[in-house]
């Protein structure tokens, strides 16, 4: 059966019950202070069983409040808390604070006006960049192979770029005049991996803990970050990672200091041992079948795709785990004589992908064929034919490589040129009035001053003896064999043509009685012809109607068989220059037109270019 329990009572003011007095679940009440009391049991446990005074407080009636006397603890408190007023009063200040005022909104203000008054904290390291110094440049990486993946992230992909380091550490910049540098923990990771702290506090930290440098701490006065902090209020410091561990494959680095980390920076530490790339070559292979241009009767490759040359170039060590690009095999250009036959990429080589495949053309090389087309040139080319060829990874480069060939070319494209001699096209400029340029026409016969004709010359046809030799855009006494050393295979002009030799041809222009002309090279006589004027003819019958441009004009009339000098001015000496061929009172519209020149070579003479101009 429950226990009765009475309800003890008081009207005396600060009576209060002891432990004699009251029952455990008994209340004792103080009538007069307004109190309730209960027995309270621990157990034993702490200050043991004591009577406890369950309202300590004084309500003020009527007055909204509560009195206590004594500390008051609670874990959180929500509400107006009101300032009162102080011992002593209130003193002037930043701000004015009544006694009925509210804690927290005054220490806002209080906050905001501290605000003020103290500068801004440095700028902390969190998402600054951090990039590595002292590497190997960048690389791709290759594919057939699975990477080491140290990061804990995303995987490295084939193809993709990324800085290559080969000395298995790395050091990162420097990143400068960061805080906060007098508190706090500065740690430097590789991957996980911790490679260095420093706890920062108000002296001088300087200091270098495992691959963490720490240096030029200092007042964040003398910031060049960030300029206008007052002195002696924060401090700052320089700090970057150096000489830290790096394991073979893919990493990151990164730096903490407590809730700010900076950028990671990611990097592929290369095992490879592969060396340098190297360059190597076949022989050269001529076209099955060729399309050729006749100059002088001597066959000339034109540019045709029916004259290709090919040959196949070989690469040693083309790739390791990385690769720089995928045109790895880079033309340096043309040729002397053919077309840029073109960069090369992995995909042109036997068995190769982009991105290529790891060790790709280790040990043994691999091999691309090589195109190449004559250019559109007239010239006969001896040397450096083919296109330079650099071939490049990030291991090394083997760089100005081309094919060895010493087989002479000739080669005359099919548009024309007036920059070298060319027989159907010889430049005249603003000469009379007509169109067209010069042509060569046949010479006729030995001698200096034979009858002149100025019948088509056959450029295909096995040229007479006495005539001097357009090969390669050059004007030459030619004795050449042309079966053999040359391509294409050509005449043997070495018999029987070791006498002088004759190159003549036809100016059709009106209105001209003087011209000028431009030669470049060495030749021994120069003639001069209206062959279809009878009056010159007539007046040069000695000499077939030739005026020698060797000799100076009279200076009146025409040139006769007196004095057949048609030079005015500098005569011609066999040498390169600018001469003038007068006519006397002749005209070129007296002899239809037609005005002869004709040069004169023996042996080892050569003109690479002739143009006539008024």
């Amino acid at each position: 059966m429950a226990t009765p329990f009475k309800l003890k009572r008081s009207a005396i003011t600060g009576k209060r019950p002891g432990l004699d007095d009251m029952q455990i679940g008994e209340l004792a009440i103080n009538f007069y202070d307004g109190h309730l009391f209960a027995e309270r049991d621990t157990q034993g446990v702490g200050i043991g069983t004591t009577v406890a005074l369950l309202t300590p407080w004084i309500e003020n009636y009527g007055g909204g409040s509560i009195n206590y006397n004594g500390i008051v603890t609670a874990t959180s408190y929500h509400g107006n808390q009101v300032i009162g007023t102080p011992a002593g009063g209130f003193k002037s200040g930043a701000f004015t604070i009544s006694n009925t005022d509210h804690t927290k909104d005054s220490i806002n203000e209080l906050n905001f006006i501290l605000g003020k008054l103290v500068p801004p904290a440095p700028t902390t390291f969190n998402g600054l960049s951090l990039s590595l110094t002292g590497t190997a440049g960048n690389g791709r990486l290759c594919q057939g192979f699975t990477p080491t993946n140290n990061t804990g992230g995303s995987a490295p992909s084939a193809g993709t770029q990324y800085t290559r380091n080969t000395d298995s550490t790395i050091t990162t910049n420097t990143i400068n005049d960061v805080g906060p540098g007098d508190n706090g923990t500065v740690t430097g990771f590789v991957n996980a991996v911790g490679v260095g702290t420093t706890t920062l506090d108000t002296g001088t930290n300087n200091a270098t803990s495992g691959a963490v440098v720490i240096s030029d701490n200092k007042d964040a006065s003398l910031s060049t970050r960030d300029s206008g902090i007052d002195a002696a209020f924060y401090q700052v410091y320089d700090v970057r990672l150096l000489n830290a561990a790096s394991p073979d494959g893919f990493n990151k680095a990164f730096l903490t200091h407590g809730s700010a980390t900076t950028g990671e920076v990611f990097w592929y530490e290369d095992p490879s041992t592969v060396s340098a790339p190297v360059i190597s070559f076949s022989g050269v292979s001529t076209p099955a079948s060729q399309t050729v241009a006749y100059s002088s009767g001597i066959a000339h490759y034109t540019e045709s795709a029916n004259n290709t040359f090919t040959y196949v170039l070989t690469v040693t060590n083309a790739s390791g785990d990385m690769y720089t690009q995928n045109t790895f095999l880079n033309s340096d250009g043309v040729g002397s004589a053919f077309q840029n036959s073109g960069s090369k990429s992995y995909t042109n080589f036997a068995g190769g992908t982009n991105p290529p495949t790891r060790n790709y053309g280790v040990g043994a090389g691999v091999t691309t064929l090589i195109s190449s087309v004559p250019r559109n040139i007239h010239a006969t080319v001896t040397s450096n034919h083919f296109t330079r060829y650099d071939a490049s990874t990030p291991y090394g480069s083997h760089n100005n490589q081309r094919i060895s060939y010493s087989t002479n070319l000739n080669i005359m494209g099919t548009s024309a040129t007036t920059a070298k001699v060319d027989e159907d096209n010889i430049l005249i400029s603003s000469l009379g009035t007509g169109s067209g340029n010069a042509i060569r026409v046949n010479a006729g016969a030995t001698g200096d001053t034979p009858s002149p004709i100025s019948s088509t010359f056959n450029a295909s046809a096995t040229p007479a003896v006495y005539e001097a030799i357009v090969r390669g855009g050059t004007l030459r006494h030619d004795v050449t064999n042309y079966s053999t050393g040359y391509l294409p295979v050509g005449l043997n002009l070495s018999s029987g043509r070791s006498g002088t030799q004759y190159f003549q041809m036809l100016i059709t222009r009106a209105a001209v009685s003087e011209f000028k002309i431009v030669v470049t090279g060495s030749y021994a006589g120069c003639f001069v012809c209206l062959p279809e004027n009878s009056t010159w003819t007539t007046g040069l019958s000695n000499t077939n109607g030739w005026a020698d441009m060797f000799d100076a004009y009279s200076g009146a009339g025409n040139p006769n068989n007196a004095d057949n000098g048609c030079a005015f001015g500098t005569v011609m000496s066999g040498s390169s220059g600018t001469f003038t061929c007068v006519f006397g009172e002749e005209s070129s519209s007296n002899g239809n037109n037609k005005i002869l020149v004709r040069f004169k070579l023996t042996s080892g003479q050569s003109i690479t270019n002739i143009n006539f101009t008024a």
